[in-house]
């Protein structure tokens, strides 16, 4: 499986993590509109584990989410969030399926750029990393990120309980295209 260490949209640049994306980062993890529906709370073991814990991914699989930075003018180099892929071992049900995810700061909501960044690591997970399939798993009452998951084409799969917050959530799928 190869990987790349970062991708670019017209308005973005996904890429490999840097120890300054931290405080960013958990600066986003912190608002508490960004984390509504999150499939696990956000403690602060979780909020200073969260950076390490996609290096990690990144070393073992040679994939894992993009930090998600600015490539506008007027923003250029600013952290936004994160999109990507990664196995979603906090969930034992789905850990071995490929999970797309995203997360960006509230303040760049409602301009498109979750759904950029989406795409951009839906198609490197297909072309790039050969991936046959990817999922998403959307707390059902988490219609931007529902709008996201339908623009990336896909559709609910079912439901699966998520002990952590003790109620099912939705898990989205999508396979990847038959090669032309």
């Amino acid at each position: 499986m190869s990987s790349t260490a970062e991708l670019r949209t017209e308005r973005l640049l996904l890429r490999r993590w840097r120890d300054e994306d931290d405080a960013p980062m958990t600066a986003i993890n912190r608002d508490p509109e960004v984390t509504r529906y999150l499939n696990r709370p956000v403690t602060e073991v979780a909020l200073a584990s969260f950076l390490p814990m996609f290096v990690e991914h990144w070393d073992r699989h040679g994939f894992g989410p993009f930090a998600v930075e600015s490539r506008e003018a007027d923003s250029a180099g600013a952290l936004l969030g994160f999109a990507g892929v990664a196995y979603p071992a906090y969930l034992p049900a789905l850990a071995e399926r490929p999970e797309i995810g995203w997360r960006l700061a509230r303040g760049v909501w409602g301009r498109g750029l979750a759904t950029e960044a989406a795409l951009a690591a839906r198609d490197h997970a297909f072309a790039t990393l050969g991936l046959s399939e990817l999922i998403a798993i959307v707390h059902p009452e988490n219609a931007r990120s529902q709008a996201v998951a339908r623009k990336l084409g896909m559709e609910v799969e079912r439901q699966v309980a998520n002990p952590v917050l003790g109620r099912p959530v939705d898990v989205w799928a999508l396979t990847a295209p038959a090669a032309a």
